[in-house]
């Protein structure tokens, strides 16, 4: 729907910028226009400016036209340059449009509701500053050696990541930034994720329009339980959120997959040369996940699972994708009904067994 509306505004936009022709057509002048009389004053006459003014004036009528189009064009081939090519032409328009106002006005009305387009179009445009720095200190990390019988491509993975001995993790928190897509429109957004590894999680995320939070998801999964506060309302313990929360924390654990080895109640199971399935703890029994391996360099590439997105969904293959750029994690989130990722990020900051006692259970970052 988002991507039908935006070609609609973008084919307008190119359509409003032709119509500006007339002003270049009429007050250069090229030919005579009924609705468009020729003048040599503005402003219903209060401004007198000549017949070289007013060639000059329908010149930014020309730009207008220039600026429409290309912003328009800009839009359709998702540029993110449409937003100030716009703003700019807009802002134009609206002024010629108030100097010769008695025959104009109608493309100022116009010019008002693309500037609307462009506030918020180029606000969801704005990527948002990072979360502060998390203030928790990390405690020291203890490791272990490499355990035997690992799948072949765990065992690669691992050598290549973390060597023959393993770091131990009980807590982790990472933040990043990215986009989120909410009710079919995509956010920019910035993640806090606060990690009890194996056990729990507090989830802290904000969609920003302009850099600033449009709203706030605070989601808790902690001794089993389960508490997602939303803009419009909060579920708590809703059917089938403890074994989708779970599976989640498992997931997520991309951005310290040794705790696939280290956390207790954890196993593989070979699958082929490139992925393995691994087996988490979950309440009296046990999840499971594909992780599957990238055949060339030996990098974690995805992990999937049958996951509930709510009760009336049933389960659905959801995935996420994990790639690095820069040394950097870059991950993104996918249901098999959707075709693209709902939530996309980059972890721009770790911070490992720090104390979360308290913060765990607070709101907000």
């Amino acid at each position: 729907m988002i991507k039908t509306l935006s070609i609609i505004i973008a084919i307008l936009a190119i359509l409003h910028g032709l119509v500006h022709l007339m002003g270049l057509v009429a007050y250069f002048p090229l030919a005579k226009i009924a609705d468009l009389p020729y003048k040599t004053a503005l402003m219903a006459g209060r401004w007198e400016i000549g017949a070289a003014g007013m060639r000059v004036y329908s010149i930014f009528w020309l730009l207008a036209t220039l600026g429409f189009i290309v912003g328009g064009i800009l839009m359709l081939i998702k540029s993110p340059v449409w937003v100030p090519v716009i703003f700019v032409s807009t802002i134009l328009s609206m002024i010629i449009c108030v100097l010769d106002w008695q025959v104009a006005f109608r493309g100022f009305w116009i010019d008002l509701v693309f500037l609307i387009v462009v506030v918020i179009g180029g606000g969801l445009q704005f990527k948002p500053a990072p979360f502060p720095p998390f203030e928790g200190k990390p405690a020291a990390v203890d490791t272990i050696s490499l355990p035997e019988g690992l799948p072949a491509p765990v065992e690669r993975f691992m050598l290549l990541k973390y060597g023959e001995q393993l770091p131990v993790y009980k807590t982790v928190v990472y933040s990043g930034r990215g986009t989120v897509r909410f009710m079919g429109i995509t956010f920019p957004s910035r993640i806090r994720f606060t990690h009890l590894v194996g056990q729990g999680y507090r989830h802290y995320m904000e969609a920003t329009v302009w850099g600033y939070p449009l709203f706030k998801v605070n989601e808790l999964y902690l001794d089993g339980h389960t508490r997602l506060e939303l803009p419009f309302g909060t579920l708590e313990d809703a059917p089938f959120t403890q074994s989708a929360a779970n599976l989640g924390l498992w997931a997520e654990a991309f951005t310290y997959p040794v705790a696939f080895i280290t956390t207790p109640g954890t196993r593989w199971e070979y699958i082929d040369e490139n992925s393995a399935r691994l087996y988490v703890p979950f309440g009296e029994g046990e999840q499971s996940l594909v992780v599957s391996f990238d055949p060339i360099s030996g990098d974690l590439t995805r992990i999937e699972a049958l996951r509930h997105r709510d009760e009336k969904s049933g389960e659905l293959r959801w995935w996420g994708d994990i790639r690095e750029i820069n040394g950097e994690p870059v991950f993104g989130v996918t249901w098999e009904d959707e075709g693209s990722a709902w939530l996309v990020g980059t972890v721009e900051e770790y911070v490992f067994n720090a104390d979360l006692g308290e913060y765990i259970h607070q709101k907000g970052y």
